[in-house]
């Protein structure tokens, strides 16, 4: 069966929360979901730290739910390190559904799959304990059938380099994949860690920190063409007081 062309909006590191930030976080969420609606993509992929501590404001909380509730289109978040689910977890007390059933949040610590309607399939391992021992990728064995992403935060290490960090993403494990797509997360900054023919990229902040401008991946996934990914600035963010 020929697998649909599917377009994804890939973020991660909105931080929505962050002190002395809020105004800036928040705009960056919007510029994000302006994004997704212009470039009418299929699906938003929110790979990690939507928020940035359990210490969330519930007017934050309620602005964030706002503007996912502004898709029709499937929102997949997962959680990162900044709001992992170890307790106390930001969703011990939030629930993403409430902003509309098309927002899916994955919070399987051993590694699940949502099948989407447009033949899309989605591999998440969810942060539980950001430490040494976690690796975001341990468990994922795609069957090949349709299109199949992977979101991954975590830190990426290449071959060969030794690495004690937390949540490392190793360039052999990427090779080893056999997905579609890898979309990562917890880097600031666009990144291509493509390895072994697997795509697989950072995206930036919505909020510009650690990149030359705010961005996100647009990812399209193309029966014909193969998977093509490029970084689409978004709308500006207010300045941060000084």
């Amino acid at each position: 069966m020929t697998r649909p062309l599917l377009r994804l909006l890939h973020t991660s590191d909105v931080h929505i929360g962050d002190d002395g930030r809020a105004e800036r976080r928040l705009e960056g969420l919007r510029g994000v979901v302006d994004a997704a609606l212009a470039n009418e993509v299929d699906a938003l992929l929110v790979v990690g730290d939507l928020f940035d501590s359990a210490r969330v404001l519930p007017e934050q909380v309620e602005q964030t739910l706002e503007q996912l509730a502004r898709l029709e289109v499937p929102a997949v978040v997962v959680p990162g390190n900044h709001d992992q689910l170890e307790s106390p977890s930001i969703y011990d007390r939030v629930r993403l559904h409430d902003a509309g059933e098309h927002v899916h949040f994955l919070d399987d610590p051993q590694g699940a799959e949502l099948r989407l309607d447009a033949g899309l399939r989605i591999w998440n391992r969810a942060t539980y304990d950001h430490s040494p021992e976690f690796r975001p990728l341990s468990g994922y064995a795609g069957d090949g059938g349709g299109w199949q992403v992977v979101l991954a935060h975590g830190h990426y290490v290449p071959d060969g380099e030794p690495s004690h960090r937390s949540s490392v993403i190793r360039q052999s494990e990427i090779s080893a994949l056999g997905c579609d797509y890898l979309a990562m997360g917890h880097w600031h900054r666009y990144f291509d860690a493509s390895s072994g023919g697997v795509p697989a990229y950072y995206c930036g902040s919505p909020s510009e920190e650690g990149s030359s401008f705010a961005s996100a991946n647009l990812v399209t996934l193309d029966p014909a063409l193969g998977v093509r990914v490029e970084r689409v600035r978004l709308s500006p963010v207010p300045a941060q007081n000084a």
